[in-house]
């Protein structure tokens, strides 16, 4: 493997250009190619990728894709990527001898290192290591042995001294990276940091416990934040850890807006050096006098206000951007939507003063969210963490993968639920379920983010490629449901779909199969996209407010509560995600030629051909982007910003589009909390 690249990917790219052979065959027992910027740039470059996983979904993709496409001339380029360590038993004849073999490895990427310690190392820690193993490479250095390597990736990645101390700072942060993102650490150096070197810091309170006990670390966490946050407003003692510094603040928002870091009570109002720290900041709601309680309104806003601020005045050193990888806009995802939520839930003449900045930061989003998509959203199709589902196509594999074979497990989709209005919902359900408890993770929609196409990929477990022929329909949910898992050697008999709404009598017969042998239950609830399509002809600057009242009202209404008890009563691991979000958008007054238009879904129009799609694009100042997860004639055309294909000036809340509201949703486990469980 060439050692003359700046980047390990780089490296590995150098096998696949330039491009000869129609069909290449990635033999990758160490996952090199489960990476981000590989399969983003990899599909850049007009390749098409496969895994070889399950040999009978693969075949039928592939000989329906790509044979009929060889045969009729066209000289579509595919790499076939297998994960596995015994190629020669796994990899089927034809491909094994028709193909150009490209063999993938850390020993070969890492020559001067341990390979078995790198091996169990995250990859997501590559960027650092490698450069400077291309040192070691240059100085003709080897350090093959366990604990060498152990060090080496200790100071080169981690920033921390074997042989010395460590500022705290650089503890919280590997703590955070390595708890939050489910990050792996090969064992032998998990046991050497505990051995040798967290007893250097207790006196920050550190304590080794930390690096396998991920709740208790967040709970020490808050502690320190609230000693911090005492410090700075108030001259209380310093605490040891410095939550000011670069690498820590970009990673404060998600963690208190997940509820994982508490947040510190709110007394005053923040001088303009501290106002970053309103993200952590709680608001104590009292029950007392009326001018209490606006007390407490008016320090909401502040916050609120403060939060905003971040992003209306944000740059390219303070976002993501094209070169991030896919957690980071889902991690942002998480702090935006808390951010959505509570501007449209102010009362009307505070949310008069924010709306403003509301505009405005959502504005500063579009452009760096834009330029992430073009680079990156591509390898959500392939990509895969130890998180969770990167994209709502991979649910059904990570379930598959996650929940045991003879459990009961259910997902609840809600049509169009955005990730803002998770809130609501998870507001509701605490309200009359207060024993419940939330996992709560993000995942990609697919793009476009229209009902048809990102529902059926979420039933179907696969991308919309493989339904072309019903791309447009929406009754094939049951259909995708019951393919995926019978394909996966659960009976037939043992997987039910049902299609209810917020209000519905017919939770009567979700008893009945609950209590009957079912495994599997897909669960289709409408209510979110139903009252999307019917907030229309609001003001302009009230964002999603009246969706959100008439949303409040429905959930109120509804039965929706019996349901989340009937399944967990029953024993079932539950899931609640949506296909797609939304954003409230105003019509600019196109109506696309020769296109399809959904009825309901104003952000995106769909050419059968590229020439037509980009020449309107073009002449309109459009957007085209389409990645290879969708059928080779479905050519999407995006209006940016919030703008709709509708009458100028019309407005609405609606989805189809691009927009972080719009593709990024949410994938929550409920269950019953600990204290519950204990107790029955």
């Amino acid at each position: 493997m060439t050692t003359s690249r700046h980047t390990w990917q780089e490296a590995i790219l150098a096998h696949f250009t330039p491009k000869h052979e129609r069909l290449l065959l990635a033999v990758d027992p160490d996952n090199l190619l489960r990476d981000d910027t590989l399969l983003a740039e990899i599909q850049n470059r007009n390749y098409d990728v496969l895994e070889l996983a399950d040999e009978v979904t693969f075949r039928d993709l592939f000989e329906r894709t790509y044979r009929s496409r060889w045969d009729d001339g066209d000289a579509a380029h595919v790499i076939v990527v297998v994960h596995t360590t015994d190629a020669a038993r796994h990899i089927p004849y034809d491909l094994w001898m028709k193909s150009k073999r490209v063999e993938l490895s850390v020993s070969a990427l890492f020559p001067n290192l341990n390979a078995i310690v790198v091996r169990d190392l995250d990859n997501a820690y590559y960027a650092d290591l490698y450069p400077a193993h291309q040192q070691l490479v240059a100085s003709h250095e080897m350090l093959r042995g366990e604990r060498s390597t152990i060090e080496f990736i200790l100071r080169s990645v981690f920033g921390l001294d074997p042989l010395g101390a460590a500022d705290p700072e650089r503890w919280v942060e590997f703590l955070i990276h390595k708890h939050y993102s489910a990050r792996q650490l090969p064992p032998a150096l998990e046991t050497y940091v505990v051995e040798h070197l967290l007893p250097r810091v207790r006196e920050a309170a550190l304590r080794p416990e930390f690096l396998a006990d991920g709740p208790a670390f967040y709970a020490w966490l808050g502690e320190q934040w609230t000693l911090y946050i005492g410090h700075a407003l108030a001259d209380g003692p310093k605490p040891p850890v410095d939550f000011a510094v670069a690498r820590l603040r970009p990673l404060l928002g998600y963690l208190f807006a997940e509820g994982l870091v508490a947040r510190a009570p709110a007394r005053s109002t923040l001088p303009a050096e501290w106002e970053w720290l309103a993200v952590g900041l709680a608001l104590p709601r009292r029950n007392g006098k009326s001018s209490e309680l606006r007390e407490d309104r008016l320090q909401e806003l502040y916050n609120l206000q403060a939060r905003l601020a971040h992003y209306v005045h944000a740059n390219a050193s303070t976002l993501p951007g094209g070169s991030t990888d896919l957690r980071d806009w889902l991690n942002l995802g998480a702090d935006w939507a808390e951010i959505v939520y509570l501007a449209n839930s102010l009362p009307a003449e505070l949310y008069g003063e924010v709306y403003p900045n509301l505009f405005a930061a959502r504005q500063a989003l579009e452009g760096p969210f834009w330029e992430f998509i073009q680079a990156r959203y591509s390898a959500v199709d392939y990509y895969e963490d130890n998180r969770g589902p990167i994209g709502v196509t991979a649910i059904n594999r990570w379930l598959q993968q996650n929940v045991a074979p003879d459990a009961r497990q259910a997902l609840i989709c809600f049509d169009g639920m955005a990730l803002d209005q998770w809130h609501l919902m998870r507001s509701y359900l605490a309200s009359v379920l207060p024993d419940l408890a939330f996992e709560e993770n993000r995942a990609y929609a697919v793009a476009p983010t229209l009902t048809p196409v990102s529902r059926q990929a979420l039933f179907a477990g696969r991308p919309p490629a493989a339904f072309a022929g019903t791309l447009d329909r929406t009754d094939q949910n049951a259909l995708r449901w019951e393919a995926f898992w019978v394909n996966h050697n659960v009976p037939r008999h043992r997987v039910a779909f049902a299609a209810l709404s917020a209000n519905d009598q017919r939770f009567q017969t979700v008893q009945a199969t609950v209590e009957g042998r079912n495994r599997r239950l897909g669960i289709l609830i409408n209510l979110f996209d139903d009252v999307m399509h019917q907030t229309k002809e609001m003001p302009v600057t009230a964002d999603k407010r009246v969706y959100y009242a008439t949303l409040r009202s429905h959930l109120q209404n509804g039965r929706l509560e019996r349901l989340f008890e009937l399944l967990l009563g029953n024993g079932y691991r539950v899931f609640v995600t949506a296909d797609h979000g939304n954003i409230a958008g105003t019509g600019v007054g196109l109506t696309p030629p020769k296109a399809l238009v959904d009825t309901y879904a104003r952000r995106v129009a769909v050419f059968d051909s590229r020439g037509l799609a980009e020449e309107y694009a073009q002449t309109h100042a459009l957007r085209v982007f389409r990645t290879k997860a969708l059928p080779p004639d479905v050519w999407p055309v995006y209006i940016p910003g919030a703008g709709m294909f509708a009458a100028k000036g019309a407005t609405q809340v609606s989805h189809g589009g691009l927009s972080l509201e719009e593709l990024v949703v949410p994938f929550v486990e409920v269950k019953r909390s600990t204290a519950k469980e204990a107790s029955s």
